[in-house]
């Protein structure tokens, strides 16, 4: 197995703090997006995301290549969120309107897009964080089954039966949720 970290990994491990700082730029924005699809909180996912390289660069001698370093990563990131979702006190959700709308649209689509994802957010919130995690990697992160088994450390069929959970209750939830709407 051919790692492309691998050059990375191993100057950091000797020490090489230009290495590892090349290995978070590298990998920062999929470890965010992963913890923030677990979190679905911006706060509480800078934070855990900073928390989850400081963890790597403090654990990473222990990182001993029978995986590529990113699903390594990817583990350590999932583990992360889900110990600090397990961990919180319940929260008001915090919107951030950039990351959904990038373009100019017109008012009406963007209270539609605005409607849309809010009721996605809602039905995400409604999975337990071991969905979640299965989903986000699976649909945002688009990482095949084997590589989601190997970063959670879970069997293929573990994998496979919670997302068929997870992509059940989200579309019971949604079209529950669009039938209201509806009807208002």
């Amino acid at each position: 197995m051919s790692d492309p970290d691998q050059d990375l990994v191993e100057r950091s491990k000797q020490g090489d703090k230009t290495s590892f700082g090349k290995l978070v730029s590298k990998h920062y924005d999929m470890v965010y997006a992963v913890i923030f699809g677990i979190l679905r909180n911006r706060e509480e996912a800078l934070d855990v995301t900073q928390d989850v390289f400081f963890k790597v660069f403090r654990d990473i001698q222990k990182f001993i290549g029978q995986s590529k370093f990113k699903t390594w990563l990817y583990r350590v990131a999932a583990n992360g969120a889900i110990d600090h979702y397990r961990k919180r006190r319940p929260l008001e959700p915090i919107e951030d309107e950039a990351d959904f709308e990038t373009k100019e649209v017109s008012p009406r689509e963007s209270a539609s897009r605005r409607e849309i994802r809010e009721l996605v957010e809602e039905a995400l919130d409604l999975l337990n964080p071991e969905q979640r995690a299965v989903f986000v990697l699976r649909e945002w992160n688009e990482l095949s089954y084997e590589e989601i088994a190997e970063s959670l450390q879970i069997e293929i069929g573990t994998v496979m039966s919670r997302l068929f959970y997870a992509r059940k209750k989200l579309a019971q939830i949604l079209g529950i949720k669009l039938k209201d709407n509806q009807h208002e």
